[in-house]
């Protein structure tokens, strides 16, 4: 990857920072991709919460701030941070009734602490999308509407995230789409800022979309996965580990990737590189196990031309598998005329996928603020999803 993206893109970026594809074309095929996956016929409810009892309900967790139910409403009165305790998968809708406070608020689809979400950010006349890591602000995008308004009382908000694309209606009127850098196993949230004025939240609705909905998938054969050839990165010099294939346990189709990086500032990263042949697809389905060392772990799409694109980045924050997804469809059409972005690099560079898919990279890389240099990260059952 990584010679070739060490010419488009600061090492420390890609170190540091989630996936970075916000353009009109793409966030419109996005939107209308999202529209038809959202069918009511294909969810089903998980959480429901109508505030009708006087205590908080004990599936919510407050992080920050004082939180109350008051005359069938979620109450917040002085800025503060609230999550739901599960999470929802990489396919839910999300709605609510919100009286937005008199500052900007949060929405947030993807929680995975108080340091570390890609939210939806509100204020009057505009709407926003960022990723929060740690004190530093990430893929901030801002967006003027005069249709985002504050009337005083409740407005109807629906939201539709699929693996980080992430869409809503405001008072019936569709909106975005954002894309968010996607968080396995992330929960929902809201977030308001102190001395604000109270924020108000009703009819909480939370559903699934039907994992089993019928799709055309393409699982990758253990034989294929055999094939996979183990890389690094050094100070961003790929080189592929002579004679070091990726360690496979056949039966299960288990892939296990080992990683020790340095203690100093170089780029490093450890990777297995697989050969495939797949056709056309919207979206990579997989079953990750982290293991929480704060590094991050990466998905690079090789196409036809040999030009490769950075389909997914994202924070080693949990333990265990974990349902992972990567939506290409911000990555089906090329960006605007004058628009260059450092996630794709070498083959033709019209900046989108051309099918079919030659290879698939997956690994881990080396990030600021992480809690371990060394660890393990282990995949199995990816499919390419149509």
């Amino acid at each position: 990857m990584h010679s070739g993206l060490g010419n488009t893109i600061p090492k420390t970026m890609f170190a540091r920072a989630p996936t970075r594809f916000a353009t009109v074309l793409t966030l419109c095929l996005a939107s209308l991709a999202i529209a038809q996956a959202a069918d009511d016929s294909g969810l089903h409810e998980i959480f429901t919460d109508f505030f009708a009892d006087a205590a908080l309900a004990p599936a919510w967790e407050v992080h920050e701030g004082e939180w109350s139910v008051v005359e069938g409403a979620l109450v917040c009165r002085n800025g503060g941070l609230i999550s739901l305790k599960s999470p929802p998968g990489g396919r839910f809708v999300l709605e609510f009734e919100i009286a937005f406070p008199s500052n900007w608020m949060s929405v947030i689809p993807l929680f995975t602490s108080p340091e570390n979400y890609a939210t939806l950010y509100f204020g009057g006349g505009y709407w926003e999308s960022f990723e929060m890591l740690g004190t530093e602000i990430a893929d901030y995008v801002q967006r003027k509407d005069d249709e985002i308004v504050r009337t005083g009382g409740f407005q109807k908000i629906r939201l539709v995230a699929e693996y980080g694309v992430v869409s809503f209606s405001y008072d019936g009127k569709e909106k975005g789409p954002a894309v968010l850098s996607f968080r396995p196993g992330a929960r929902v949230a809201f977030r308001s800022l102190p001395n604000s004025g109270p924020l108000k939240i009703r009819r909480f609705r939370l559903l699934q979309m039907d994992a089993n909905k019928p799709t055309h998938s393409e699982p990758v054969a253990p034989e294929v996965l055999a094939g996979g050839m183990m890389h690094e990165d050094h100070d961003l010099n790929e080189q592929e580990i002579p004679r070091q294939e990726l360690a496979l346990d056949t039966p299960s189709g288990t892939g296990t990737i080992d990683y020790d990086f340095s203690r100093d500032a170089v780029f490093q990263s450890r990777f297995v590189r697989i050969p495939l042949n797949i056709g056309q697809s919207d979206m990579i389905l997989l079953d990750l196990h982290g293991d929480n060392s704060g590094n991050n772990v990466f998905v690079i799409v090789h196409d036809a031309s040999g030009e490769q694109h950075l389909a997914l980045l994202t924070g080693l924050a949990w333990s265990g598998w974990q349902d992972v997804g990567v939506n290409l469809q911000p990555l089906l059409a090329s960006p605007g005329q004058y628009e260059r972005q450092a996630i794709h690099w070498d083959g033709d560079r019209n900046q989108r996928v051309d099918f079919p898919i030659t290879a698939l990279d997956l690994g881990v890389v080396k990030r600021d603020g992480r809690t371990r240099d060394r660890g393990r990260v282990q995949f199995r059952r990816i499919r390419f999803e149509k």
